[in-house]
C-alpha cells in the first residue's frame, strides 16, 4: 500500500507542475489564477487515467505547450501581432529571436521538457475504465486554460489572414483618391520610418544620458507625446499609413497612393526585408511606388544583415535623380529591431547590461544617421521636408536584478510612446511641443504635410489636433492609452 502511495503521489507531483508550467507557457493571465489551476489539475489528473487519452491527447497538448513556452512567457497569449510576426518572419529574425531569450526563460523550458518526458514514459500508477470519470475530465479541461490559447489562437491567425485578403483586395486595383488640390512647399520630401525606438531613451526628450547630440541641437519640429497606433510592425504601419478607425483600416486609401495620385515621384527604400510571395504587409504599400530598393530582397539575401547607413548611398542616388516632379522618398530602417547588438557597428557605452549597452547605441547611429541624411539634403541645394516616426516603442520584461529585456507587447505606455519630427530645408528654431497626438491622424498629417488635398482624407496640423483621450489597438481591442502601465526608461551614469 505505501509502495502504491508513493507512486501515486509522485504522478500527482509530476502532473501538478506540469499544470502550473503549461498555464505559464500558454501566457495564460486569468484572474482567478487559483481556480483555473485546480480545474486544469484535477481535469488533467483524471485524462492520465485513461492510457489512450494520455498518449493521443495530453502528451501532444503538453508538447505544444513547450513549443510555445518561449513565446508565451514573453508575449503572453496567442495575438495577431505574435502570428504574423511567426508568418512575416524570415531565417535570420527567427534565428535572432532563439539566440535572444532572455536567460530566465531557459530553465523553465529545460523543466517543462524533462517533465514531458517523465510523464509519457512512466506508467501512470492508476488506471481508469469507466465513461463518467471521462467525460468529466473533458469538460474540466475544456475550462482550463487550453481553452483560451487555442480560441485565441485560432481567432489571431483568421484575424491575419482576413487582413492579409484585405491588403491583396486593396491593392489589385487602381485606386481613386479624388485628388482636390496638390500645393507642396518642398522639393523633396523624405519619410523615415523607424523601428522598436522608444522616446524615453532619447536624449531629445530628456534621458540623462546623451543618446541624440545631433538631434539634441537640430533646427526642426519635435513633438513629445506622439502614440503609435499598436505595439508592433505588422499591426502599427498599416494603420498609420493608411486610413484607419482603430480595428479596422482601409488599406487602398494611403500615403503612397495619394502621393502617386497627385503626381509625385515616389521611392521606397528599405532595410527591411521583401520575402518573395511572402511579402509582408508593408512590402505591399512599398511595391505601390514608383521605384523601390530593399537591401533584403527574398529569403537569400534575407540572411545577409546590413546597417541602416547603408541606405544612404542609395538615398543619394535617389535625391539626385533628375526629375520634374516633387519626390517622396519613404526610408524604412531596421531601426532598433532586435537583436541590438547586430544593429550596430560598435558599442558605443560599453555598459555591463550588454544589451541597454546596445540598445542605447543604436539610438547614437540613428542620430548619426539622421545628420548624414540632413547633409545629403543640404547638398543637393533643393528645399526638403524630412519628417520621422517610430513604428511602436518596446516594454521591460526582465525580472529584477536581470538585464534590461526590451521586447514587443501591448500593456505599458512604453510600447506606443515613440519619438515624431520634422527638419526642414526653412527651419531655423529647435521647437520641443509637448502635446498628445494620436498616430491614427498620420494620414491627415502628411496630406498637411505635402500639401495633398482629397475628399477621401482631411489634412490636418499638429497645431489643429486636440486629442484628450487616446486610444491604441492592443492586438485584439481598442483600449485607453491613459490606462496602461507606465515602464520607466533605466537610467545609467553617463
Amino acid at each position: 500500500m505505501f509502495i502504491k502511495n508513493k507512486h501515486l503521489l509522485f504522478d500527482l507531483a509530476i502532473s501538478l507542475l506540469l499544470v502550473i508550467l503549461t498555464t505559464t507557457a500558454m501566457g495564460a493571465n486569468h484572474r482567478n489564477y487559483l481556480l483555473t489551476i485546480v480545474v486544469y489539475f484535477v481535469g488533467f489528473v483524471i485524462a492520465a487515467g485513461y492510457k489512450r487519452v494520455k498518449y493521443w491527447l495530453l502528451v501532444p497538448l503538453l508538447i505544444i505547450c513547450w513549443l510555445y513556452l518561449p513565446v508565451g512567457m514573453i508575449y503572453g497569449s496567442p495575438n495577431i501581432g505574435s502570428v504574423a510576426s511567426l508568418f512575416d518572419t524570415n531565417k535570420q529574425e527567427a534565428w535572432e529571436f532563439i539566440t535572444n531569450l532572455p536567460s530566465d526563460v531557459i530553465p523553465w523550458s529545460v523543466s517543462l521538457f524533462v517533465l514531458i518526458v517523465i510523464f509519457s514514459f512512466k506508467k501512470t500508477s492508476y488506471q481508469l475504465k469507466h465513461d463518467i470519470p471521462l467525460l468529466i475530465a473533458v469538460a474540466l479541461l475544456y475550462f482550463s486554460p487550453y481553452h483560451h490559447f487555442f480560441v485565441r489562437g485560432y481567432k489571431s491567425v483568421t484575424d491575419y489572414f482576413v487582413q492579409e485578403q484585405a491588403l491583396e483586395a486593396a491593392f489589385s486595383h487602381k485606386v481613386n483618391v479624388d485628388i482636390e488640390q496638390v500645393s507642396p512647399k518642398y522639393q523633396n520630401y523624405v519619410l523615415v520610418i523607424g523601428e522598436s525606438m522608444r522616446r524615453d531613451y532619447m536624449s531629445l526628450y530628456g534621458y540623462p544620458t546623451q543618446t541624440t547630440p545631433y538631434l539634441d541641437k537640430a533646427n526642426g519640429l519635435f513633438v513629445n507625446g506622439y502614440i503609435s497606433t499598436a505595439p508592433n510592425t505588422t499591426t502599427s504601419l498599416p494603420r498609420t499609413l493608411s486610413l484607419s478607425q482603430g480595428l479596422t483600416f482601409e488599406p487602398n486609401i494611403n500615403l503612397i497612393n495619394l502621393a502617386n495620385s497627385a503626381g509625385f515621384k515616389t521611392y521606397w527604400l528599405s532595410n527591411q526585408g521583401k520575402m518573395g510571395r511572402y511579402d509582408t504587409p508593408i512590402s505591399k504599400f512599398a511595391i505601390l511606388s514608383n521605384e523601390t530598393h530593399f537591401l533584403k530582397n527574398g529569403s537569400f539575401n534575407g540572411s545577409i544583415n546590413y546597417q541602416d547607413s547603408d541606405l544612404l548611398p542609395v538615398f543619394k542616388q535617389a535625391l539626385s535623380e533628375k526629375t520634374p516632379e516633387h519626390k517622396l522618398i519613404v526610408v524604412h530602417l531596421m531601426g532598433s529591431h532586435a537583436k541590438f547588438c547586430r544593429r550596430i557597428k560598435r558599442d558605443q557605452f560599453n555598459l555591463k547590461d550588454k544589451q541597454l549597452s546596445c540598445y542605447l547605441s543604436t539610438y547614437r547611429e540613428f542620430d548619426q544617421l539622421m545628420k548624414n541624411m540632413v547633409g545629403i539634403l543640404n547638398n543637393s541645394h533643393q528645399s526638403y521636408s524630412l519628417l520621422y516616426f517610430s513604428d511602436h516603442g518596446l516594454s521591460d520584461s526582465h525580472s529584477k536584478g536581470q538585464p534590461v529585456y526590451l521586447v514587443h507587447g501591448p500593456d505599458h505606455k512604453s510600447n506606443y510612446e515613440v519619438p515624431f519630427f520634422i527638419l526642414s530645408s526653412d527651419s531655423h528654431e529647435h521647437k520641443l511641443l509637448n502635446k498628445p497626438v494620436s498616430a491614427y491622424h498620420f494620414l491627415s498629417l502628411f496630406s498637411d504635410w505635402t500639401g495633398i488635398t482629397s475628399k477621401k482624407v482631411t489634412p490636418l496640423s499638429i497645431d489643429q489636433i486636440n486629442d484628450k483621450n487616446i486610444k491604441v489597438f492592443n492586438y485584439t481591442k481598442m483600449v485607453n492609452f491613459n490606462d496602461l502601465a507606465p515602464d520607466p526608461a533605466v537610467k545609467i551614469s553617463s
